[in-house]
């Protein structure tokens, strides 16, 4: 092998190395981008002698192992980040004065304390009726965000689905085109990595194990054993009529729980659990407040001398009680404060309805209808034997404290997936200086073996001109 070739050799070598380099350099900020790492190996001619150098292998510097620890903590992070990002919003109306049931009941009890002195002024009686029609706003208004919350999340659980489903597709496709050229190759480096991409990115939709097989592909299921990915084969999850989650692969489904993980699984946790359960207890709120006071109510009479009728409608039943409840009366005189008729200026009905404050919440589930006894068993049972103004602050207790740990929660899986995913930097990750280090090395190289062939051509001529 002659000096030139041999230098030559080097010179190729070198320019090799620069184009890795210059491909880490290019992605450094490409996300989940592993850097390549070339390999150089000494060759010998024929007859033993050296003969220059070659490009043994350009390694992609990548760990399956740190992979699965992001994916399993992306996978956590995902769901206590937006259980917590809807808690918070939900605590927020809780507790806003506009909405809070019990600021409601403050104003109103105070009305109903103001017009003791006074029972059959008018002014006071419009003002009760001014805080009745409050609070079935505030009822109605409470529900109507609720509602709207629980499409809001529908909305966002569908593009969650949407994309969970094109990143399962776009695995399965690149699994195909690694398991054609046996996943090896410098060519398919980028691939690899757009492939570990889509996976963390999935990871994150929800908890999934995955498994690398020996020919370039990935197996992913979900958590819970139900196949996601197996080669070019894609599973695909769809939602159901009443709004659960199926996965579908082939001509089989198979039915899923709300423990899925990731975003999925907490938007379907937070809208199957904790905002319905919000709801079945708004529900009965409302429906106790006005069942309780229109039996007291009944028990008086107006200034008109007669019984005391109904002053809240929508509430024959639970369901749906908070977003039907209505106010039935408009005419302040139609307000039954008087234990007795014909005497306007009696209040003891009236201390009866201020007294409701304090009382209680006990529904007779007997008279309910099975269905809907069944339905609203917790909810009940969470109020029971408690005030609607106790039950309403427990609630907000109860509510403020879940939210507080979910961000606590939040907080430490995120700092867990900046370790996993810093542990994976260091591997995988590109580092600059590095690679300017690189990049002088490379070039020096280039310059010392365009050196050694430019010496040979000074050699070659002066043998020439021996022979002139």
């Amino acid at each position: 092998m002659s000096i030139i070739n041999i230098g030559l050799s080097g010179m190729s070598a070198a320019n090799a190395g620069l184009s890795v380099t210059a491909h880490n350099t290019a992605n450094a900020m490409t996300p989940g981008y592993s850097r390549q790492r070339i390999g150089f190996g000494a060759q010998t001619s024929g007859m033993g002698s050296g003969a220059g150098v070659g490009v043994s292998s350009v390694e992609r510097m990548a760990d399956n192992y740190l992979n699965q620890q992001i994916y399993k903590q992306k996978g956590s992070w995902g769901f206590n980040a937006i259980s917590s990002q809807y808690m918070a919003k939900t605590e927020t109306l809780l507790n806003n004065d506009s909405t809070s049931i019990n600021t409601g009941l403050d104003r109103f009890n105070a009305a109903l304390s103001e017009a003791s002195t006074n029972p059959q002024d008018i002014a006071y009686r419009q003002t009760i009726l001014s805080q009745s029609q409050s609070m079935v706003q505030r009822f109605n208004n409470l529900s109507a965000q609720l509602d709207s919350q629980a499409q809001q999340v529908g909305g966002q659980l569908n593009a969650a689905v949407s994309e969970a489903n094109a990143l399962v597709a776009s695995i399965a496709e690149m699994n195909d085109s690694l398991r054609d050229t046996g996943g090896s190759g410098q060519q398919m480096t980028d691939l690899l990595d757009a492939r570990d991409e889509a996976i963390r990115q999935l990871s994150s939709q929800m908890d999934i194990n995955t498994n690398y097989n020996d020919d370039g592909t990935v197996t992913i299921t979900l958590d819970q054993g139900q196949p996601l990915v197996s080669g070019s084969q894609a599973s695909t999850l769809r939602q159901t009529a009443d709004g659960g989650l199926e996965l579908q692969r082939g001509q089989g489904r198979f039915a899923l729980d709300d423990n899925m993980g990731g975003t999925i699984g907490g938007l379907l946790n937070y809208r199957d659990g904790e905002l319905k359960e919000l709801q079945k207890e708004l529900d009965v709120m409302a429906y106790s407040f006005a069942s309780q006071f229109n039996e007291a109510h009944s028990q008086g009479y107006d200034l008109n001398g007669d019984q005391g009728q109904a002053v809240f409608g929508g509430v024959d039943q639970i369901d749906g009680a908070a977003k039907n409840l209505t106010l039935l009366i408009d005419d302040p005189k139609q307000l039954a404060f008087a234990a007795k008729p014909g005497e306007p200026g009696n209040s003891e009905n009236l201390q009866q309805l201020i007294d409701l404050k304090n009382a209680p919440v006990a529904i007779d589930t007997s008279t309910l209808d099975p269905a809907e006894a069944e339905k609203y068993k917790s909810a009940i049972a969470v109020l029971d034997g408690k005030s609607i103004y106790n039950s309403y602050t427990g609630m907000t207790g109860d509510w403020a404290i879940k939210t507080a740990q979910l961000e606590a929660d939040t907080s430490a899986a995120k700092s867990l997936v900046e370790q996993a995913e810093g542990e994976r930097a260091s591997v995988s990750g590109v580092n600059l200086d590095e690679e300017a280090a690189n990049i002088m090395t490379y070039t020096q190289m280039y310059q010392a073996n365009a050196q050694v062939i430019s010496t040979a051509q000074q050699l070659f001529d002066v043998t020439l001109s021996m022979f002139r």
